[in-house]
């Protein structure tokens, strides 16, 4: 059996974790390019049991190559780079590890909006240009804070922010009730009233259908104009011509993104143009983070291989009812 990688973080921070692959038999084989593009790993996915991937882009041309591929892995918890419908098709197992990094994306979190406020980027910029320079900024403390999605790592940002006295405000479609009473969090019943009131208004919603450009020229215009905007979430939430025309006309006070639409952040983005803070999707990349999840990936990878497990899986439900509506059209006809 073998594995193909192309995650550049797999096994990394933690060698460990793919020598435990090797130990129970299973060939751990690097993609031959760095940051392969579908076609790529479509050459490449041929003969290879199980794949395991970054944020690079896995497509039906992708699903289509794979002549004995039964698990698609995810290093970390994104997968909207990933055909997880071509994958259920072909009964191909589609995996990731939620969760396991929710301290580093909440502490980047905090770091971002800290930085923010008191735009400690510009004070450095200054500094080593030899200038001496220096302006008041905002605290977070005693602000109000609103969490667009309350998954693991917006929870975490909840907590991180209890010892800063902060309001908590939260919006998610399927909120814990239970947990946000015991954190102190106010649940809002529509988005729309985290926008009106918080002075950070925090993404860390996944990017499905129903979130994807949910930062637009409306929702902009219902922000304060002393309020500043954080994504540490995905990319693909935030219109970046709406939000560099809001920065532009000072509609709002700042905005940092640790995400964008297209990644690598193009050298001719508007967003390189604008009064921003700007990291390059660095939020889930600790060292700590990266071995978590390696080992999440290893283990998950060698059950799926070795034991028929699904452990991980988000689509495992999905394929079985595909196979039994086959069996059961198999049996009428």
């Amino acid at each position: 059996m073998k594995v193909l990688v192309a995650s550049k973080s797999f096994g990394k921070a933690d060698p460990a974790a793919a020598a435990y692959l090797e130990e129970r038999g299973i060939k751990v084989v690097w993609t031959d390019v760095p940051n392969p593009g579908p076609e790529d790993l479509a050459r490449q996915v041929p003969g290879f049991d199980a794949l395991i991937v970054g944020n690079d882009t896995v497509d039906r041309r992708v699903v289509d190559a794979a002549d004995c591929l039964r698990i698609i892995h995810m290093h970390g918890t994104g997968l909207d780079a990933i055909d997880v419908g071509a994958a259920t098709e072909k009964g191909i197992l589609v995996a990731n590890a939620p969760g396991a990094n929710r301290n580093a994306v909440a502490e980047m979190t905090l770091c971002l909006m800290l930085s923010l406020g008191r735009r400690l980027d510009k004070h450095l910029d200054l500094l080593r240009k030899g200038r001496w320079e220096r302006s008041a900024g905002n605290e977070v403390s005693d602000s109000t804070v609103g969490i667009i999605g309350l998954g693991y790592i917006g929870r975490r940002v909840a907590e991180l922010l209890e010892g800063f006295g902060v309001r908590l405000l939260g919006y998610d479609p399927y909120p814990d009730s239970t947990w946000a009473t015991d954190c102190g969090l106010e649940l809002m019943k529509e988005q729309d009233q985290i926008f009106a009131e918080a002075d950070w208004v925090v993404l860390c919603a996944p990017l499905t259908e129903a979130t994807e450009g949910m930062i637009n020229r409306r929702t902009l215009s219902l922000m304060k104009r002393t309020a500043y905007l954080v994504n540490t979430a995905r990319g693909g939430l935030v219109d970046e011509a709406a939000l560099c025309e809001a920065l532009q006309e000072k509609r709002i006070a700042g905005a940092a993104l640790d995400a964008f639409a297209e990644e690598p952040l193009p050298p001719d983005s508007p967003l390189r143009g604008v009064d921003i803070l700007l990291t390059p999707h660095i939020a889930a990349t600790s060292v700590e983070t990266a071995a978590k999840v390696s080992w999440i990936v290893s283990r998950n990878v060698a059950a799926a291989l070795l034991e028929g497990s699904t452990a991980g899986a988000v689509n495992a439900g999905q394929i079985a009812r595909n196979r039994i509506a086959t069996q059961t059209i198999g049996g009428i006809t």
